[in-house]
């Protein structure tokens, strides 16, 4: 391919490239219709580029063509009129209307909650984003030839992510990854003359083994180093950036629960402040989580909502009051969840028309672009509702079949996980509980004996991080909580996740609820009752165990019921049989923990790059057909040493000859023969008659020589 000819190539891998960046916002905001035509604007000024560098030899002209042709896109996509119309043609009026809908979008990407709905404003100003990345890093690495180096700026788009430590669709990025490889594959500086110069003459492909080095480097470096550095020893200490109120930053739980993270440092930043006519209130609920993928959490869906009003509970209480209420006063802070943070237990609150309850999920949604940011309301809840009595008694119920109105992803349970080891492990552990009240807290008991430690830092596992964590002992919140819903539903108990707050800590006549209280917890069902909190992450996080809970002030033999056949006794994890005899840690396997994901990736660029390769190298032989072809094909390889175009066949030789390190009495051989053949070609009546194959093998001498010939004038200085 001619240094010319790439370049219309590489332009659409640029574009495709940062199209796919947009995959760094995952988390932020919600994917959906905004991207066609963020895609469409994208595509088309990608082709005006390619458009104009086939009219045009000059590097930036495209440039600025593309840039032109995005701009009246954006503006013809996404800026009204005045009557809510399309702008076919700018006006004096489209600058006011810009100004609109930059100021819409600021405001809009301010105050909304992660992940947010993209409203047209913000979709404008993401597609301006990425369309401005495009042209600038298409600039460099086309325009100028400084392929390698603009990847730093394609980088940008995925930053949030992992500041943030969002999760990522891993197909995007490996697109992006395996795009930009390409765009360097295709290219090669000359190293010899000035940047205008190589960008004038266009560059040249790279060497196979450079090429190919290069995309190992590069994916090893961003799949595996950087992973590990994130989930790694240390990565939980690293301070995080916090914006002061002032500058419109908000607060809010990270919904993005990967198990092998490391925690992050916590801000003592108040999120809300309550009064309490109970005391402090156990914990304060926002969201549910009932999807595990053996490493990851997924959000539980919205069902069906209905208006904030009356008992709010998953089950029927039997009545529309609640006896012996407790009464909270909650006034939030800058945090903006979208979800109304409530006790976890039957609840009751003054709401606006904007508050719905979800059953399924037991969440209170607000519907404010502001979500809960400077939000006051009054809870009363039951403050007795649980007890050890009103759990037991819901056992009859779960043999006339009262679980069967949960959803079935209550009960799932991913293949990645070593299921037969961790049932085994639970059915152990519960070996002489009589009924569900007693299984789970014997779950809950083990979860806080001295085989766990609390750790905000977590070794990377591979897809099963339960096995991990079981095997490792250490661990956060969401450790604790994952394992207790996985080891609960191996029981066939319904379970799953929530996440919300800590009851914080009094500071006068408040209670003040800080970032660092963020908590994560189990809830198991009890049909009739519904679902229930228990707490099996160590007291030196949570402090006291739930009171319907609390072993220490309960009869002994609650917990320790007449002997049977099986054992009665909390094993330890060490000692638990297998089926195998062997205990088994994550990861080994033989795969030590490695990602699976990474295989496919490193796979699919291996594969990407031979094809590129074969490809390029079919494209070098096609390019020398015959001498002319050969001649102009040894001028580009030898870049700026082969002096200017305008020089004849014999000049040009002196030139080379002359112009750098002596290139050896082969190549000089080699030289002279392609010279003369040129010559004849041009002006002998006959023509050249060489055939292309050997032509080829004299600009691959030359080629050769001068290449070495550099390297050792270098290496001597």
């Amino acid at each position: 391919m001619t240094g010319g000819r790439w370049r219309l190539l590489a332009t659409p891998l640029v574009a495709i490239t940062a199209g796919l960046g947009v995959g760094g916002l995952s988390g932020l905001v919600v994917f959906g219709d905004w991207l066609r035509p963020m895609g469409a604007v994208l595509g088309a000024t990608a082709a005006v580029v390619v458009l104009a560098r086939l009219a045009t030899g000059r590097p930036f002209l495209p440039t600025v063509a593309g840039a032109l042709a995005g701009a009246w896109l954006i503006v013809v996509a996404y800026v009204p009129t005045a009557d809510g119309g399309t702008s076919w043609i700018p006006r004096g009026e489209t600058l006011d209307g810009l100004r609109l809908v930059a100021e819409r979008a600021y405001w809009y990407a301010q105050s909304s909650v992660a992940p947010a709905e993209v409203e047209t404003s913000l979709a404008g100003a993401i597609t301006l984003a990425v369309v401005a990345l495009f042209l600038v890093v298409d600039a460099l690495a086309v325009g100028a030839g400084f392929a390698a180096s603009s990847g730093f700026l394609l980088l940008a788009p995925w930053l949030p992510a992992l500041t943030l430590e969002r999760r990522v669709p891993t197909l995007a990025l490996a697109g992006a990854l395996a795009a930009w490889l390409a765009v360097i594959a295709l290219s090669r500086r000359s190293d010899r003359g000035s940047w205008r110069a190589r960008a004038r003459d266009g560059a040249s492909p790279a060497a196979p083994g450079a090429a190919l080095a290069a995309t190992a480097a590069t994916v090893l470096v961003a799949l595996i180093a950087a992973p590990l550095a994130i989930g790694g020893p240390g990565w939980g200490a690293m301070p995080r950036l916090t914006l002061p109120a002032a500058l419109g930053g908000t607060s809010r739980l990270d919904l993005e629960i990967d198990l092998r993270n490391s925690l992050t440092e916590q801000s003592a930043e108040p999120v809300l402040t309550y009064t309490s006519d109970s005391g402090r209130v156990d914990v304060l609920r926002a969201y549910s989580f009932g999807s595990f993928d053996g490493t990851q959490w997924d959000r539980d869906p919205v069902g069906d909502t209905a208006p904030a009003t009356g008992v709010l509970w998953p089950e029927d209480t039997g009545s529309p009051l609640i006896a012996e209420p407790g009464t909270l006063a909650i006034r939030f802070g800058n945090s903006a969840e979208s979800r109304v943070l409530v006790p976890a237990a039957p609840r009751t609150l003054a709401a606006g028309s904007e508050w719905r309850y979800d059953a399924s999920t037991d969440e209170v949604l607000i519907d404010r672009p502001e979500g809960t940011a400077d939000l006051r309301y009054t809870v009363r809840q039951a403050v007795d509702f649980h007890t050890e009595e009103s759990l037991r008694a819901a056992d009859p119920l779960i043999d006339a079949g009262g679980d069967s109105n949960v959803p079935e992803r209550y009960l799932d349970l991913n293949e990645r996980i070593d299921i037969d080891k961790v049932r085994k492990i639970a059915e152990t552990i519960t070996a002489s509980a009589t009924d569900r009240f007693e299984a789970s807290l014997a779950l809950q008991e083990y979860f806080r004996g001295a085989n766990f430690e609390y750790s905000t830092e977590v070794a990377p596992a591979g897809g099963d991080s339960v096995s991990a964590f079981l095997a490792d002992g250490r661990g956060y919140c969401v450790q604790f909580a994952t394992a207790m819903v996985v080891m609960a539903r191996t029981l066939d108990i319904p379970a799953r996740m929530a996440i919300g707050y800590l009851g914080g800590s009094s500071e006068g006549s408040e209670w003040v609820v800080r970032g660092r209280d963020a908590h994560a917890w189990p809830e198991l069902y009890f049909p009739g009752h519904g679902w229930v909190r228990f707490e099996p992450t160590p007291a030196v996080q949570t402090g006291d165990r739930p009171p319907w809970t609390d072993v220490e002030a309960a009869p002994e033999e609650t917990l320790n019921p007449e002997p049977t056949e099986r054992p009665t006794t909390l094993p330890s994890r060490a000692p638990v049989p297998e089926a195998t005899g062997e205990t088994e840690v994550a990861g080994d396997d033989g795969s030590s923990g490695f990602p699976w994901v990474v295989v496919l990736v490193l796979g699919l660029a291996g594969a990407a790059g031979g094809a590129a390769l074969w490809a390029r190298t079919r494209a070098r032989a096609a390019a020398v057909t015959d001498a002319e072809s050969a001649w102009e094909t040894m001028r580009r390889r030898l870049g700026a040493r082969a002096g200017d175009d305008t020089l004849t066949p014999a000049e040009t030789e002196l030139w080379i000859l002359a112009e750098g390190p002596d290139l050896g009495d082969d190549a000089r051989a080699s030289l002279a023969l392609l010279r003369a053949a040129v010559e004849d070609a041009r002006y002998a009546p006959a023509g050249s008659a060489i055939e292309a194959e050997v032509l080829a093998g004299w600009v691959d001498d030359v080629a050769h020589a001068a290449r070495e010939a550099e390297k050792g004038a270098q290496a001597g200085r």
